[in-house]
């Protein structure tokens, strides 16, 4: 079983070994997981992942072994690549290419700042469906010109049928 030990922002270093909190034993050190598999969910659904050389905290006596930040951060780079999801470093390239601040990106796409901060700062992976909303806006001139935020065109994509589609068609009998 893998339980996750955090340590809290701005602690100091732990000093190896610590206390287990599955036996109690003062014999949790840092190790090197060689090939860990994990199952990690997203978007309502189960990944098996694995991961090469992951950084971990195991205990000596009973051999629980615990997820520390920097494992989650290697855990969630792997789901990245495994889903194909644009990362921090991406979505940041795309918002200096575009000279537009998170603020802008935000608004623009109907996003709490703080999420985009998130997705930016790599503590939160964005779902497939906002993945797929920000491709489309870096890669499409036409829906970065649309996407405005509250001001932008209510009638914009409210239909699929185009109004020339609509007068051509007949009723079904």
């Amino acid at each position: 079983m893998i339980n996750k030990q955090h340590a809290a922002a701005g602690e100091r270093r732990r000093n190896y070994p610590i206390r287990c909190i599955n036996c109690g034993k003062k014999a949790v050190s840092p190790v090197i997981a060689r090939r860990h598999t994990v199952t990690k969910n997203h978007d309502g659904r189960a990944y098996d992942l694995v991961v090469e050389h992951l950084p971990v905290t195991r205990c000596q006596e009973c051999g629980e072994t615990f997820f520390t930040d920097e494992s989650d951060d290697r855990i969630n780079v792997a789901l990245r690549e495994r889903l194909g999801l644009l990362t921090p470093e991406q979505i940041r390239a795309n918002l200096d290419a575009l000279g537009l601040t998170q603020k802008e990106l935000s608004d623009r796409i109907g996003v709490a700042a703080e999420t985009l901060s998130r997705w930016l700062s790599g503590g939160m992976i964005q779902s497939r469906a906002m993945d797929n909303l920000l491709r489309t806006f870096f890669a499409v001139p036409e829906v970065r010109q649309r996407l405005t935020g509250s001001t932008q065109d209510r009638a914009f994509g409210a239909s699929v049928v185009h109004r020339s589609t609509a007068k051509s068609k007949t009723p079904a009998a």
